[in-house]
């Protein structure tokens, strides 16, 4: 059924259920797949204010993407006849999706045009998807180049003001490039703005030892302006490969956070992103995937010891664990690439509130080989837990080499994690490897966890979830243990074996959901995808 049809036959409905003139079904019928309307002049009762109402629900419900006809756009609305063409045009908020995908055509830019005008003062919801499937990964060769975005922006700038949200995605520097140098002087007037997404969907800058490409564009230029730019309803921020002048950041007061994807040379000092976090204190949502901040510079390597980090605003010296202090951050999603680095990035937290972590091996999909051990970082988030009688854990040094198990022993001071593993609720695993033990503990350190998301975990993550009983009853003289994770009701799993999971699910009598590593609200996973 088309939407014409649709609508009438709910208008049919309306008037049905109300004291008005009912209109006569066979008033109503679709002939060789066009819909004839006898019924015209009950039809004609609905209130303008009405039609209006039905327009803006059938619009927010589907996409507004005017080159599939399989959809409902303004356009279509628009057309149906002379009644309904005047009242679209009358409702600016019915033309506020502005969408430029690659590649763009004076159709496009004319639509554009068009949809501007009609949105009257209404804000905008702008997406310029301007990547091009057949790209050849050369970055002077692409269709889409500094000038284009320039073109683009002249069309866009003069509304400013109005803009919600915008959502930028390139394959190559160049437009991200000029995007940040013509939009420095809108920051004023962004009055408006609610949520920001940059990408350049090239993930491999982020693999280890990768430095920014083009050097000659690699400046740091401020967004928006810089800090002196206030944008006051500007609550929700992603840079993927898109690196700012941090030191004069106009990101303050977010609730969400997301750094994806950057060369580890561009981001910024341990004290610059401290300061970011400070600014926001009702931060609800932190992304890290790939390099988060550099530490100091140790022998030319970056990721030394921290210099100095901001606490509420004031530059202090490094303390160690748990200089950031984000109070109200529930969820935190982190992908590495750098197990050692991981650790030392993650003693700076202390997040009271969370409840939801997802954490990925981003190393292998940007490599394509197996994933690293990741037995120290789960080590070391599960010792924080730990009584003073079970093993506890080094935090690794930053330069040392990474080994398939370094840890062994006990040592005196306790984890330095001040992430509560057993305050989750909600925990996913990506492309994370480690032996059973660690497993065992992790999860032991989890006690409160109610969803486990799995996704190219190896199989050392289900046995573990066994707990001893399943071992025991095959030797003698053994004594089981209970299976870890008490209060765990649903598993979602993907790339998993398939019989142990059953057996694991089937053993424990919990809930079983398949979910979309790509799709899912959990870890981060393919890398091309991420954008």
């Amino acid at each position: 059924m088309s939407f014409t049809e649709s609508v009438a036959f709910a208008l049919f409905d309306w008037h049905c259920s109300t004291s008005r003139l009912p209109l006569i079904k066979q008033s109503m019928e679709v002939v060789h797949g066009s819909l004839s309307l006898r019924g015209r002049r009950s039809i004609d009762r609905l209130p303008n204010e009405l039609l209006s109402a039905i327009f803006i629900f059938a619009i927010d419900q589907h996409c507004h993407d005017e080159s599939d006809p399989s959809t409902t756009s303004p356009t279509t609305i628009s057309q149906i006849c002379h009644r309904w063409r005047q009242v679209a045009l009358s409702i600016g908020g019915l033309w506020t999706n502005i969408v430029l995908t690659f590649p763009t055509s004076n159709g496009q830019l004319t639509r554009t045009l068009n949809w501007l005008e009609r949105s009257k003062t209404s804000p905008l919801d702008i997406l310029l998807d301007l990547r091009d499937p057949a790209w050849d990964w050369d970055e002077d060769t692409h269709g889409f180049r500094w000038a284009d975005m320039k073109a683009v922006l002249t069309l866009l700038l003069p509304c400013a003001s109005r803009w919600r949200t915008v959502e930028l995605l390139t394959d190559t520097w160049a437009p991200i490039f000029a995007f940040l140098v013509h939009t420095r002087p809108v920051g004023p007037s962004l009055n408006r703005l609610e949520k920001l997404h940059l990408a350049r969907c090239n993930a491999y800058f982020a693999a280890k030892g990768e430095l920014f490409a083009p050097a000659a564009l690699s400046q740091h230029l401020p967004l928006f302006g810089g800090d002196e730019a206030v944008v006051p309803r500007l609550r929700e921020v992603t840079l993927t490969g898109v690196h700012i002048d941090w030191s004069a950041s106009p990101l303050a007061n977010l609730t969400k956070l997301e750094l994806k994807y950057h060369a580890a040379d561009v981001m910024p000092s341990v004290a610059q992103f401290a300061q970011i976090l400070a600014t926001c204190p009702d931060l609800e949502v932190l992304a890290i995937v790939g390099r988060g901040p550099q530490f100091a510079a140790s022998n030319g390597i970056i990721g030394g010891t921290a210099s100095s980090v901001v606490h509420g605003g004031s530059s202090q010296p490094d303390s160690g664990t748990g200089s950031m202090k984000l109070a109200r951050v529930t969820q935190f999603s982190f992908g590495f690439v750098d197990i050692n680095y991981a650790v030392q990035l993650l003693s700076l937290f202390d997040l009271p509130a969370l409840r939801e972590l997802n954490l990925e091996d981003v190393s292998a999909s940007l490599l394509f080989q197996p994933p690293d051990d990741a037995a120290p970082l789960l080590e070391w988030l599960a010792a924080a837990t730990h009584d003073a009688n079970d093993t506890a854990f080094p935090l690794p040094d930053a330069n040392a080499t990474s080994t398939s198990n370094p840890i062994s022993g006990s040592i005196e001071s306790p984890s330095t994690s001040r992430l509560p593993m057993i305050l989750l609720e909600t925990l996913s695993l990506h492309s994370i490897h480690a032996p059973r033990s660690t497993f065992a503990r992790f999860f032991g350190a989890c006690a409160g966890l109610h969803v486990l998301r799995l996704c190219e975990v190896n199989a050392e993550a289900l046995v573990a979830l066994e707990g001893g009983s399943a071992a025991a009853k095959h030797r003698k003289n053994s004594v089981a243990s209970a299976a870890p994770l008490p209060q765990l009701h649903t598993i979602s799993a993907r790339g998993v074996d398939e019989s142990l999971l059953t057996r694991v699910v089937q053993g424990r009598g919990v809930q079983l959901k398949s979910f979309d590593c790509e799709g899912d609200s959990g870890p981060e996973s393919d890398a091309d995808d991420d954008c």
